[in-house]
């Protein structure tokens, strides 16, 4: 147990070791030069893509927008607005993330969103939309409502030839030819441009923490099950050695046919024998 219990702790150390290393590389990642999207095609790995700026001229579909449900900021409830975009020069098809709106005080309302008309420029993060989430049902209460988007559904719900990746919009949609300095330097901003959608995205976290937690918690069980083992060692027998030793040499002394001889009556028989004798 305790063998077991501290190679379970080693080894979520060395887990968090691993994310150390991936956090330094989603880090240096996010700060790097954004890449034109139409350089990189369907081929693209996505491992070298993951948090990275990169850049996308072309044009929003505007008949298809996903809000996903349940999107708080600061305690209000809203959506997050997904669309299509498809990339100028290329049949190649771009799922951004444009960001947040709150939600109207009725159910029954959608928010108001402004897509732009023509070929705009779009700076952001490349990422991936998580496979992992557990939900009742997919779709809420309409057909643009979601509560989960992946590239896989998002593919046979639009037939979009759809790239894997996405994109989380960090800076304001400009036409093309318009280039803003914060725009140019792909920074993770708290941005609320003229489309009414917050931008405001977490910093990508590879769980560090996590995992040197689980370990904090092995070494813990490995402590517990050494001062237990201690304790049992050091647990003295109930009976005193001497009356084992009187017992043992009242059996030798007794007849083959005498009864069974109880532990603390040894010198009462070996008296009867004597005199028996």
């Amino acid at each position: 147990m305790l063998a077991l219990t501290v190679s379970a702790g080693r080894w979520q150390l060395q887990r968090a070791a691993d994310k150390v290393v991936l956090q330094g590389v989603i880090d240096a990642a996010a700060s790097a030069v954004p890449v034109p999207v139409q350089s990189l095609g369907a081929s693209a790995a996505l491992e070298a893509l993951a948090w990275r700026p990169i850049e996308a001229v072309g044009r929003f579909d505007a008949e298809r927008v996903v809000l996903l449900d349940n999107r708080t900021r600061e305690g209000v409830a809203g959506y997050e607005v997904l669309t299509p975009f498809v990339l100028s020069g290329s049949a190649d098809v771009l799922l951004v993330n444009r960001g947040w709106i709150a939600a109207p005080a009725r159910r029954d309302r959608l928010p108001q969103i402004a897509t732009p008309d023509g070929e705009v420029r779009l700076i952001g993060l490349a990422t991936v939309p998580s496979t992992r989430f557990i939900e009742l049902r997919a779709q809420t209460d309409d057909t643009s409502r979601w509560q989960n988007w992946t590239i896989d559904r998002a593919r046979a719900r639009w037939g979009l030839d759809l790239l894997a990746f996405a994109m989380l919009q960090t800076g304001e949609t400009r036409p093309v030819g318009v280039v803003s300095a914060s725009a140019a330097q792909g920074a993770q901003a708290a941005v609320v441009p003229a489309d009414g959608l917050m931008r405001i995205w977490p910093r990508p976290d590879a769980g560090i923490d996590k995992h040197r937690g689980y370990a904090l918690q092995w070494f813990s069980f490995a402590s517990i099950a050494l001062v237990v083992w201690i304790a049992l060692a050091m647990r003295r027998p109930a009976e005193p050695a001497a009356a084992e030793g009187a017992d043992l040499i009242a059996a030798a002394d007794a007849p083959a046919d005498a009864e069974p001889i109880a532990p603390n009556t040894a010198q009462r028989d070996r008296a009867d024998v004597a005199r028996a004798s």
